[in-house]
């Protein structure tokens, strides 16, 4: 198991706002992503790398997982984040817009050239190129889990999203597959409402039940909605025990349990529940 997943809700922050960064840190999220990208305004950008670096050298050792998301490849930004970012001493890297393998590969070369320690890479698929090279991205080193930025991905592509964003289905059941071909995880676009619990709900029981691992969220209350959404639920676990246990002692290749067909994948499925809620922070 990766060292710092499975992480159910990732928490954006601005960089460059000390009261919120200090405020996040006391948040039940699994992990914080302090954000130098699009949160930030360009001539705060200075600013933001060094409020974040301030911020995350006083808080206390293994408080919670924290990332930093940094501005793109093609960004004049760029490789000062990278280098800034050693500051701040974060558990891993948020790249936005990621469109290629080699775009992983410049981040690590990068580090390598600056003495900086590797980093966990999590690369957000933001466009129809990246979508169509995210099984290359998703097995270059370091990289820890695939995040989807529906915002930036509708806008590249001229989608226009639903309540229930079934227009987007495809391009998440891509990025899913292509990650657990390469045993990574599997981070899903935030909920844009901020102010109806239901509509979080819903859509991160749909990004669980497609296979996302975690949901990345907006805003502080999202995040107990979605730590809940990615734990299974009670009756899921006891099922799931039941199988396990009828087919320990069953001896055959095929039985039922509560009128249904278990075979091997079945059990499979069950294991893989059960493992989700022993590992799951905090549980």
């Amino acid at each position: 198991m990766h060292p710092i997943l499975p992480l159910r809700s990732l928490l954006f922050v601005p960089g460059d706002n000390e009261r919120k960064l200090a405020r996040a840190l006391e948040s039940p999220a699994d992990a914080l992503v302090c954000d130098w990208e699009d949160g930030v305004a360009p001539d705060t950008k200075a600013l933001a790398r060094s409020q974040t670096s301030a911020v995350l050298n006083s808080r206390p050792a293994n408080q919670r997982v924290v990332l930093i998301r940094i501005n793109p490849v093609s960004s004049p930004e760029f490789e000062k984040d990278v280098v800034y970012a050693r500051q701040a001493h974060p558990e891993g890297l948020v790249l936005s817009k990621i469109t290629s393998a080699r775009d992983i590969r410049q981040v690590n070369k990068i580090c390598q050239m600056r003495g900086q320690p590797e980093l966990w890479l999590f690369p957000m698929i933001e466009s129809a190129i990246g979508l169509s090279n995210a099984a290359a991205i998703a097995r270059c080193q370091s990289v820890a889990a695939l995040l989807f930025g529906a915002e930036d991905f509708c806008a590249n592509t001229g989608i226009i999203r639903g309540k229930e964003e079934l227009e987007l289905l495809y391009a998440r059941s891509a990025l899913v597959i292509a990650a657990s071909a390469a045993g990574r995880k599997v981070i899903d676009s935030p909920c844009l409402s901020l102010n109806d619990a239901q509509a979080v709900r819903e859509s991160a029981v749909r990004a669980r039940d497609l296979g996302f691992t975690g949901k990345l969220a907006i805003h502080p209350r999202q995040v107990d909605i979605l730590n809940q959404a990615f734990v299974p639920r009670s009756e899921e676990i006891e099922k799931a025990s039941r199988i396990i246990e009828a087919f320990a002692g069953g001896g055959q290749g095929v039985i039922s349990v509560d009128g249904m067909m278990v075979d091997d994948a079945v059990v499979k499925r069950a294991r893989r529940l059960l493992q989700l809620v022993r590992r799951a922070p905090g549980e």
